[in-house]
């Protein structure tokens, strides 16, 4: 009887594991997400202008570019004040002074999600699926997990039906302390070819902090030299430390747009 129950209880859990679709390789998803943004080859630089709506700082218009695979410049001219931060690989700088440990990390973070589905494809290697959840108005999503580089990643939710990327969410983990800044698309429309985003939503630890709407995207095949020369007044990076937080490096809500 024993045996009889043992084998009907191994059908059973055969035949559910039968029954239940099994999740696409991370490799094909991964293809049917680039296709969904209009595939081809991942871009090597980005040129994009638009407005940038700050809770805390009113609107500004934005520029910002990238170039593969670890360059990315950012302006935003608020009232009274203009935003000017600059990755150059292990370097980066925030209003031409060399940028903090976080400050860099979430630069990072900004240049990770330039172009996310071709960056996604191109490291496929390295994304993990997590499977299937739900977005925040309930949409069935499937969720991805690049691990960006050591303390640095980024959660991604794709549209289960689309494939379009619906929120990406950067996590930075500085001296075992974790912050988390979010960014949700909207507004695809098609570019030389590609679906972008034309609306971003920011949210800093679950904040919401502000939306970027952009105006114009450009593909150049390079962009100028200049684009990424470091501030003259300043050269390299060296970390700050907030006096009395035990060494933790200082990040703030408008550390990351």
């Amino acid at each position: 009887m024993r045996g009889f129950a043992s084998k009907t209880v191994s059908i059973g859990l055969l035949w559910l594991a039968l029954a239940a679709p099994a999740p696409a390789a991370v490799g094909e998803l991964l293809a049917e997400v680039l296709a969904a943004h209009g595939g081809g080859a991942t871009p090597t630089a980005i040129h994009q202008r638009g407005v940038t709506e700050s809770l805390r700082r009113g609107n500004g218009m934005m520029e910002r570019w990238w170039a593969a695979p670890d360059r990315f410049r950012i302006e935003i001219g608020y009232p009274g004040e203009t935003e000017s931060r600059l990755l150059r690989g292990n370097e980066a700088w925030q209003q031409s002074q060399p940028a903090t440990t976080a400050f860099h990390g979430a630069l990072v973070l900004q240049a990770a999600r330039m172009a996310l589905p071709w960056r996604l494809h191109e490291n496929a290697g390295r994304v993990i699926d997590l499977g299937a959840g739900k977005s925040g108005d309930g949409k069935p999503v499937r969720v991805l997990e690049w691990p960006v580089q050591e303390g640095v990643k980024l959660i991604v939710e794709v549209d289960a039906e689309s494939r379009l990327i619906l929120r990406s969410r950067g996590i930075l983990t500085i001296s075992n302390a974790s912050m988390e800044f979010a960014t949700g698309y909207e507004d695809y429309r098609s570019v030389d070819g590609r679906r972008v985003a034309m609306t971003e939503r920011h949210f800093a630890m679950g904040q919401y902090t502000g939306t970027t709407r952009l105006d114009s995207v450009e593909f150049p095949a390079v962009l100028p030299a200049p684009t990424f020369d470091p501030p003259p007044v300043a050269a390299g990076l060296r970390v700050q430390h907030s006096p009395g937080a035990r060494g933790t490096p200082v990040l703030t809500q408008a550390a990351e747009r």
